[in-house]
């Protein structure tokens, strides 16, 4: 569509042109109704489109009139807009008396960030509670400022016929606002109302009845009030929300669910009511606002009316404002917060459409909120947490994927990632971009929702990988499609992607850095598994500078779920194995106790790890009595839940000299322990723990001139790096935290494709 406007011809001097054009992010946010009405009232003439490389702009009018609008453009860009670079320059005049909006088609490598969803601005949330306004109680409502944009199109430039909008007719109203120039819904690719828009329905799991319109909404809102499971179809897939303030109704999702203990999300209605139910900071509460609106993990106050099943044995709560006026229509009806998680079955990717949703979901939930408004491509709930006073990403997806990376390559490249929490890097030869969240690839549907999305990614950013990069590990799903590929491939090791992607975040690709790279499970270089590294980096090699001192895993993969495996482990490195059995963790387990300290010894039932998240995972079982861990990284984060922010004292450290620097925990170990056996409270032993731990790191960070980088999923631990900071803080050091790339597997990626990068700059200047 095209809208146009005629000015007077006035005589303001001779005419000249210029062509303008934003690149960033500028596409989606309503940037060409911006330059549309500052261009009428600077009195110029001309064309503004979406290109593939972002927002182009040819002005006629006065060389005073033009220098005017290029000085205040930048100024009045809507909100979220990032201008990477504003471009200029003069061209022959073409004797237009109109402005137009005009539509470019798309052609070769896309240059144009793709925009991000967008959760429903405050305007859209006054609307739809007024009963005088025509979208009143309207929950598909979006304006240029807010609403789908990633999930629903389906190519670039952005313009509604390429997206999943373009199914829907506007109205006479609709049309009205989408042309005028002072309508807050001028160009609003996604504009709807009740009368030519996306409708919602509901539907009980028992009965085939579709109801449809306000009584589907209070329906499902009935289903919440009597402690039943709503499956809603969200803004980049379905949800499954439940009244979080019922224990009973929390009990019966996670059984259904097969979601034993992982923490759920709880969507609240306002900032307001988020400080009822936890300690905001202003950094916490921003998140909160923003418009990407992400899941932020918050400390709860001791004493809410949430089900204690929310959040299990921690002292954070994930929490989230409405993300589309569908989900604030639910929150102001029901009146109490709601658990919004994701709608699959544990270990399955998300659902997103209506048909494969109600077979795969229909023993979970008991209703449904269906609506009409197709998704593209499904994305989950992004989830942040503030560390060291920056909000971390803990998981990158809607709002915030796909995330433009710094890096320049001239060769299109894959980059696949890792195994868990998977996500893809590239480059199209003209943009570097970090997708959104995956999930883990232990399912074949998890396999197949990867794949399809590496499909996704190439035709949307039109190209083909020339070379693919991936994860050292020889067992990855992604490591094996790899090499299946007739094309080139590069290998990076797993805690090297950590670092680079962490030198990435910071600009400093072009240093050498000490990485301090720790989490679970890494492939080593020599066949065992890393996981607390020190790693004297470039972004093209590494040298192993230090290490946690290894131990043995028995049972490999069992050990990660029974953390007291590991516990028996590390304990056997610090006192006679014969006593293992009198202390008080053990009682109960003589026979399993037997057996795993048989298999120590043995290489292929017991492997070797360096891994901190695996230490955790040991001292966990041994402070908490912990016997079972539901998921990967639980021992962890109950460790740090109890810990005791006030308690003084830390453990005794050694660092060892051999063929690598060596962590040496046992010193620490042993005293923990003698603590433990003492009957000190778990909350102190907690708190000396790590603080051992950060003493330790900055220590060896101490020994070396360099930027530190701290990277890997430990760093996910705000305590943990918050004391790190303390402790290296003392030396000045430039030190790297995490940030928007994810410090966990879901960043390797872009440090995968970083390395490719850098590798192919190293091989053009040879």
């Amino acid at each position: 569509m095209v809208s146009h406007v005629v000015l007077d011809n006035l005589e303001l001097g001779p005419l000249t042109a210029r062509r303008f054009i934003l690149s960033g992010r500028v596409q989606g946010l309503g940037v060409r109704p911006t330059i549309y009405r500052l261009a009428t009232e600077t009195g110029l003439f001309g064309t503004v489109r979406n290109t593939s490389r972002g927002v182009e702009m040819e002005f006629e009018g006065t060389a005073s009139q033009l220098t005017q609008f290029e000085s205040d453009l930048p100024a009045v860009l809507p909100e979220g807009t990032v201008l990477e670079r504003f471009e200029s320059k003069s061209i022959p005049t073409f004797g237009r008396k109109n402005i137009s909006i005009i539509r470019e088609p798309a052609n070769g490598p896309l240059t144009a960030r793709v925009p991000q969803d967008l959760a429903v601005c405050a305007k859209c949330v006054r609307e739809i509670f007024d009963t005088d306004d025509r979208r009143f109680h309207y929950p598909m409502t979006s304006c240029t400022s807010c609403g789908p944009r990633y999930s629903l199109i389906r190519a670039m430039p952005y313009e509604r016929a390429d997206t999943t909008m373009s199914e829907f007719t506007f109205c006479p109203a609709c049309e009205a606002e989408y042309s005028h120039p002072d309508e807050q819904r001028f160009h609003a690719q996604t504009n709807a109302c009740a009368d030519c828009g996306p409708t919602v329905w509901y539907r009980d799991n028992n009965s085939p009845e579709k109801v449809h319109g306000e009584r589907a909404l209070l329906l499902a809102c009935d289903v919440l009030d009597s402690a039943r499971i709503v499956a809603v179809r969200g803004l980049g897939g379905y949800q499954l929300l439940v009244d979080a303030t019922n224990q009973r109704a929390v009990l019966r999702l996670r059984l259904r669910k097969s979601r034993q203990a992982k923490p759920l999300a709880v969507m609240i209605e306002s900032l307001q009511a988020a400080q009822e139910i936890a300690h905001l900071d202003a950094i916490e509460c921003k998140a909160l606002a923003d418009p990407a609106n992400p899941i932020v993990l918050v400390r709860v106050k001791p004493s809410t009316n949430l089900a204690a099943s929310i959040h299990p044995g921690l002292d954070t709560v994930g929490l989230m404002l409405p993300t589309t006026p569908l989900h604030a229509l639910l929150l102001r009806e029901v009146g109490r917060p709601l658990v919004c998680t994701s709608g699959n079955r544990e270990g399955d990717p998300l659902e997103y459409q209506v048909d494969p949703a109600e077979q795969n979901l229909s023993g979970i939930c008991d209703a449904w909120l269906h609506h009409n408004r197709e998704i593209e491509r499904p994305i989950d709930d992004s989830v942040v947490r503030v560390i060291a006073g920056r909000p971390v990403t803990i998981r990158m997806a809607r709002g915030m994927a796909p995330l433009p990376l710094d890096l320049l390559s001239t060769t299109s490249t894959l980059a696949v990632g890792g195994y868990q929490k998977a996500a893809t890097a590239w480059s199209n030869g003209a943009q570097s971009v970090l997708g959104p969240h995956q999930g883990d690839q232990e399912t074949l549907t998890a396999r197949e929702r990867f794949l399809a999305h590496i499909d996704d990614c190439q035709s949307l950013y039109r190209f083909e990988p020339q070379q693919l990069v991936h994860d050292m590990h020889p067992e990855y799903f992604s490591t094996d499609w790899t090499m299946q590929q007739q094309r080139s491939a590069l290998a990076v090791q797993h805690h090297h992607a950590h670092v680079i992607a962490g030198m990435l975040e910071h600009g400093w690709l072009d240093r050498k850095v000490l990485g301090v790279a720790w989490d679970g499970t890494g492939y080593g270089t020599d066949g065992t598994i890393w996981g607390g590294e020190f790693l004297l980096a470039t972004a093209t090699s590494f040298s192993r500078y230090a290490r946690l001192r290894p131990f043995h895993l028995p049972g490999g993969e069992a050990a990660i779920r029974e953390p007291w495996r590991t516990a028996v482990s590390v304990l056997s490195q610090v006192m006679d194995k014969e006593k293992l059995a009198w202390l008080p963790f053990w009682q109960e387990r003589d026979a399993d106790l037997s057996g795993v300290l048989q298999v120590l010894g043995l290489p292929r039932c017991s492997p070797t790890t360096s891994s901190a998240g695996r230490l955790f995972d040991a001292v966990a079982a041994i402070v908490l009595s912990l016997d079972h861990a539901d998921f990967d990284g639980l021992p962890p984060m109950l460790l740090e839940a109890v810990a005791d922010r006030g308690a003084k004292g830390q453990y005794k450290m050694r660092l060892r000299d051999a063929d690598i620097l060596e962590f040496d925990w046992r010193p620490l170990l042993s005293d923990l322990l003698q603590d433990a056996c003492n009957g000190v409270d778990p909350g102190t032993i907690s708190m000396r723990f790590h603080r051992t731990l950060a003493v330790g790191i900055a220590d060896i960070c101490h020994r070396v001139d360099l930027p530190i980088v701290l990277t890997g999923g430990v760093f996910q631990n705000r305590l943990l790096t918050e004391l790190v900071v303390e402790q290296l803080a003392q030396h000045g050091q430039s030190l790297g935290l995490p940030g928007t790339i994810p410090p966990n597997d879901g960043g390797l990626a872009a440090g995968q494709l970083a390395f490719a990068a850098k590798i192919g700059e190293k091989e053009t200047c040879v």
